[in-house]
């Protein structure tokens, strides 16, 4: 029986994962309580280096780097959500929002570097990169997150940031990060300073380039499989 899991994880580890991510985003804005946000989202971070991780089995060296990364980043979050010395709390979080940062980059590119292994195109292989995609989101989501807690009049949002309560505020910016990523410009939240322009600039950028490298995968791994 549990020869018969593992089988089926490796066959549908990546939709699960996407799934995953898909039920946070929809349901992160309703969860009442900052704290308990962030727990959710830290497990999900950690749920996303163990796929990302059994996806690649040479990372071992790698998974020790990512899961200290994590364990930092879960410190952060402890010290920013339960105001321990709150004359810090801006640089519990900087810690928090930036050591994710390296751990979003790293599997992001694990996912892109399983996709390009696979010598068949798979419905895991193309959730790979639909769950790379979100990950790119949620990793400029930190950069917008970093620069409120700095400033927060780098955005314009239809509610005043000085009142919006944390885990609010951090669905308003993975919205509006996965609005920049797909180019799509509603307007309803604006970058106003010139860093949280061009990060925003910077980011439909590599929206628009991860499609072209999504679509090269892809064809050469149908190509591959065609020529086989």
């Amino acid at each position: 029986m549990s020869v018969d899991l593992a089988v089926v994880f490796a066959r549908w580890r990546f939709l699960l994962l996407t799934l995953l991510i898909c039920a946070y985003l929809l349901t992160a804005p309703l969860i009442v309580g900052s704290w308990l946000v962030q727990m959710v989202l830290e497990a999900l971070l950690l749920a996303t280096v163990l796929v990302t991780v059994s996806a690649n089995p040479g990372w071992r060296t790698l998974r020790s780097v990512l899961i200290l990364l994590w364990l930092l980043s879960m410190a952060g979050t402890m010290l920013s959500v339960f105001s321990i010395r709150p004359e810090l709390w801006q640089w519990y979080r900087t810690v928090e929002l930036m050591t994710l940062v390296p751990v979003l980059v790293a599997v992001a590119a694990g996912m892109l570097a399983f996709v390009r292994r696979e010598r068949t195109l798979t419905i895991d292989s193309i959730f790979a990169t639909v769950a790379a995609y979100l990950l790119l989101a949620l990793l400029f989501t930190q950069f917008y997150l970093c620069l409120i807690t700095w400033h927060p009049a780098s955005f314009s949002l239809p509610v005043e940031i000085a009142r919006r309560p944390v885990h609010l505020l951090q669905s308003d910016m993975i919205y509006f990060s996965l609005v920049t990523l797909a180019t799509v410009g509603y307007g309803d939240v604006l970058p106003v300073s010139h860093t949280a322009r061009m990060l925003a600039t910077l980011q439909a950028v590599v929206g628009q380039f991860y499609f072209a490298v999504v679509v090269a995968l892809f064809v050469g791994s149908y190509s591959s499989q065609q020529g086989r």
